[in-house]
Parts: structure tokens; C-alpha cells; sequence
């Protein structure tokens, strides 16, 4: 069976999410299709707002959304997590990059490297210029990632990705299908295999 996950690199969650996604997989038998999509993008046709924007003037909302993140990375010991000093950051030409990594077969390698760098490295992966050393200094084409990332074809796929998940009521990340059931946030992992 395929999850389907609406992905974009800009969330911490979705980095949290991706992060425990292998023993889910070797648990439960099934494998994620990820589906590009812009965090911004999905935000501003959905209508709503980054969590710790919305909640900055909710102090007591915002000390839970970092405690929630802490409880998470203690429960699933990941070790490696480092909120990112230059959050938030803007990650389109990093999604437009996996789009054409992953049609010349390097999908997988693209995102473990870009998660690294922004979630585990402290990287300031907006920067193109850092973006591309990055990649390449992790054996992937940085030059020719950030040339085809502007490609119009590129472009587009991004942008009809992410329309075609808010009609289909997506209004953050990470987000879940399985069949139609949408499921919303990194704890809906738990909840997941009651509908395998």
C-alpha cells in the first residue's frame, strides 16, 4: 500500500515526520509517495498561517508547539534535530529542485541531503548559492539542480501540486492520505495504521 505525503522541507514537523517514516514502513509493509507541494503556497490558498506566526501572540501556544516538538524528538530518540537558526525558511527552490532531482531517479539521496543540511546541519538552504554546495558537496549536481529548478515545466508541477492538495483540503504540513482519509500532523502517525 502507498501513503500518499504532501511534503515541503519548510516544517520542522515534516522533518520530524519523514525522520521516523523508515520504521513505519518496515512495521506496517507500505511505502510514502511524496508529493511536492509549497508550504506557502498551501497556506496562503487554504487561508491560513504558519503555526508559530499564528501563535505569536499566544505565548503559552507557542512554549507548547516547541515542548510538543521536544516530547516527539524524545519518544522517537532522534538525535540529530536542530531547529534551524534562519527559520523560517523559504524553500522554494529547494522544492523545485526535488521535483527535478526525482524525475532523474534521485528522489531519495536529494531529500536525505537537503534534510540534513537544513534540520540536522543548521544550513541556511534558502541562500541558492549555499543550496548548491551543499548538494554537490554531498554528491549530487548542485549547478544543474538550480538550473532546472527554474525550468517552466518545473514550476508548474510545483504549483499544480500544491492547488491540487488544498481542493483536496489540505491546509498544512505534513499531511497524510491513505485512499481519502487525510490526516494531519506528525502525530497522526500513530493513528495511520488503524486505516492500512
Amino acid at each position: 500500500m502507498k501513503i500518499e505525503f504532501i511534503f515541503d522541507f519548510a516544517s520542522p514537523n515534516v522533518y520530524l515526520a519523514n525522520k521516523v517514516l523508515p520504521e513505519f514502513i518496515e512495521k506496517h509493509n507500505v511505502s510514502f509517495e511524496y508529493n511536492v507541494c509549497l508550504l506557502g503556497g498551501i497556506f496562503k490558498l487554504a487561508n491560513n498561517q504558519p503555526p508559530l506566526i499564528a501563535a505569536q501572540d499566544i505565548p503559552n501556544k507557542t512554549d507548547y508547539f516547541m515542548n510538543e516538538i521536544s516530547r516527539f524528538v524524545d519518544f522517537h530518540k532522534i538525535k540529530e534535530f536542530k531547529m534551524n537558526p534562519f527559520f523560517p525558511v523559504n524553500t522554494v527552490m529547494m522544492q523545485r529542485g526535488l521535483i527535478y532531482a526525482s524525475k532523474q531517479g534521485n528522489q531519495e539521496r536529494y531529500i536525505e541531503v537537503v534534510m540534513r543540511g537544513l534540520w540536522e546541519e543548521e544550513k541556511n538552504l534558502g541562500d541558492h548559492e549555499v543550496l548548491s554546495s551543499h548538494l554537490t558537496s554531498n554528491g549530487l549536481n548542485g549547478t544543474e539542480i538550480i538550473e532546472h529548478a527554474v525550468d517552466q515545466e518545473v514550476k508548474d508541477e510545483l504549483f499544480a501540486n500544491t492547488e491540487n492538495a488544498v481542493k483536496r483540503g489540505v491546509f498544512g504540513a505534513p499531511t497524510f492520505f491513505i485512499g481519502e482519509h487525510m490526516f494531519f500532523g506528525k502525530e497522526a502517525i500513530r493513528e495511520m495504521p488503524d486505516y492500512l
